[in-house]
C-alpha cells in the first residue's frame, strides 16, 4: 500500500464561475473556453472584475507603462480615474461571470482577472501563505490591463500591475485570453515576492535568467491543474512526456497563421557550456534554457516514478525512458502507448500527483532562496534540499541526474 500523499490543490465546487482558455485557442483542443470555479465565493467579486486585492481596468487607447523596446518605465500605475476606459464588467445575479461572450471585451476583462486569480490560488496553496501583490506601495490593488494595443506583441508585468498586448499584433488573439501567458507574467510577481528584489551587480544577470525560467515553471504548474490540459497532453503523447508536445512548449507564444516562436521549449538539450555565449550577449532567455530543461526533466521523471509506484509501467521501462525522445526510441513510445491505453485515468492521476510533488519542491526551494540568494547552482541545491525535507530524498537521483546533464552543480548540504 502506498503511503498517503500530502493534499494537492483542488478547485472549488461552489466558488464564482468564470470562463477562460488554459492555452491559446489556436491550439487544437482548446478552441472553447473552460469553466473554472475560483475559491472566492460568488458575490464577493464586484464589477470590474474587482476584489480586495485585484482590479481590472479595461483602459481605452492606453500607452504602455514601460517602453516596449527598452523596458524602461514611461509612467506608473495606478491608471488615473479620469482616463478613458470601458464600463466595468458586472457579475450576473448569481455573482458569476461565465455568461460573457468569448471574444468580446467584457469577456477579455473577466478572463484576465480569472487567470490572475487562478495562478495566485494555486501558488498560495503550495507556498502555504498569501502573496502580497502591492507591498508597501501607495497603490492599494494589483492592476490588470487586459488590452493594450500599443504594447504590440508583448505582455508585461511590473511593479503592481500586468498589462497585455496581442499575439502577432492580431486583435483577434489577445494575450489576456491565454492563461499560459498571464501565468508567466504573474510568475514574475510571485518570484519577486517570495525571493525578494533582483540584486544589482554580478548576480543580477543570473537572477533575471532564473526568473525567466521560474516564470515558465509557474505557468507549467498552473496549467497542469486544468483537466483539459492533462488530458490533451496525455492524448497527444500517449503517456510519454519526454517529447515535443504542448506541455514541453509551455510559455511559447503561438502566432496563428504566421507560424510560432518557440522561444521557451523546455524539452531540449542545452547545457551551461552551450549557452555561455548568451551570458556574454546579455540574453537572459537563452541563458535560462538549461535550468528550465533540467526542471522539466525532474517533473517528467517524477511522473514516471509515479507511474511505476502505481504499477502502470515497469521500473525497467521507466529507466529506459529517461530523456529518450519518441522519435529516437519508437519501441519505448509503443510500450508507453500500450500501457496508457490500458489505464488513461491512472496516467492522468500520476501526472497530477507529480505536478503537486514538483510544485512543492519549487515552492520550498524558492522560499530558501530568499536566504541563499539565486544562482542556478544554489537553486538546484535548494531543490535537492527541499526533496530531503519533504520526501526524505525520494527524488534525490532524479534531481541530481537532471542538473548534472545540464552542467549545473548540486551541492550536498546546501540550504
Amino acid at each position: 500500500m502506498r503511503s498517503a500523499d500530502p493534499p494537492r490543490f483542488r478547485w472549488s465546487d461552489t466558488g464564482a464561475r468564470f470562463l477562460l482558455y488554459p492555452q491559446s485557442r489556436v491550439i487544437s483542443g482548446f478552441e472553447r473556453p473552460r469553466v473554472v470555479r475560483l475559491l472566492a465565493s460568488a458575490g464577493t467579486i464586484g464589477a470590474g472584475p474587482e476584489d480586495r486585492r485585484i482590479r481590472v481596468v479595461d483602459a481605452i487607447g492606453k500607452a504602455p507603462y514601460r517602453d516596449p523596446s527598452s523596458g524602461e518605465y514611461l509612467w506608473r500605475p495606478p491608471y488615473p480615474n479620469d482616463r478613458p476606459r470601458e464600463r466595468p464588467v458586472r457579475p450576473n445575479s448569481r455573482g458569476d461571470f461565465d455568461y460573457l461572450k468569448p471574444g468580446s471585451r467584457p469577456f477579455s476583462a473577466a478572463a484576465a482577472y480569472a487567470s490572475v486569480r487562478c495562478v495566485l490560488e494555486i501558488w498560495e496553496f503550495y507556498l502555504g501563505r498569501r502573496i502580497s501583490l502591492v507591498g508597501g506601495s501607495r497603490q492599494r490593488k494589483f492592476e490588470v490591463i487586459p488590452r493594450v494595443s500599443a504594447l504590440g506583441d508583448n505582455a508585461w508585468s511590473g511593479e503592481w500591475y500586468v498589462e497585455l498586448g496581442f499575439a502577432d499584433r492580431n486583435p483577434r488573439e489577445p494575450y489576456c485570453e491565454n492563461l499560459d501567458v498571464i501565468a508567466h507574467e504573474v510568475g514574475h510577481v510571485i518570484l519577486k515576492h517570495v525571493i525578494g528584489p533582483t540584486p544589482k551587480g554580478r548576480l543580477e544577470f543570473e537572477r533575471k535568467s532564473h526568473d525567466e525560467a521560474g516564470a515558465d515553471l509557474v505557468s507549467l504548474v498552473s496549467i497542469l491543474h486544468f483537466d483539459r490540459v492533462v488530458d490533451a497532453v496525455l492524448e497527444g503523447t500517449r503517456g510519454k512526456l519526454f517529447s515535443v508536445n504542448i506541455l514541453s512548449q509551455i510559455g511559447e507564444y503561438r502566432m496563428g497563421r504566421s507560424g510560432r516562436r518557440a522561444v521557451r521549449l523546455s524539452f531540449q538539450n542545452k547545457t551551461m557550456r552551450s549557452v555561455a555565449h548568451a551570458r556574454r550577449a546579455g540574453d537572459k532567455y537563452a541563458y535560462a534554457r538549461p535550468l528550465l530543461a533540467a526542471a522539466f526533466d525532474i517533473l517528467v521523471e517524477i511522473y514516471e516514478a509515479r507511474l511505476v509506484r502505481r504499477g502502470l509501467i515497469p521500473q525497467e521501462l521507466g529507466d529506459r525512458s529517461t530523456h529518450a525522445t519518441a522519435r529516437g526510441h519508437p519501441a519505448i513510445r509503443l510500450e508507453f502507448a500500450a500501457a496508457y491505453n490500458e489505464n488513461p485515468d491512472g496516467f492522468a492521476e500520476a501526472l497530477r500527483e507529480a505536478t503537486a510533488d514538483f510544485a512543492r519542491l519549487l515552492a520550498t526551494a524558492w522560499r530558501m532562496a530568499r536566504r541563499t540568494g539565486v544562482t542556478f547552482s544554489r537553486v538546484a541545491s535548494n531543490i535537492a534540499a527541499a526533496d530531503a525535507r519533504l520526501n526524505r530524498g525520494r527524488y534525490r537521483g532524479i534531481i541530481r541526474r537532471a542538473f548534472a546533464r545540464r552542467r549545473i552543480t548540486v551541492r550536498v548540504g546546501r540550504a
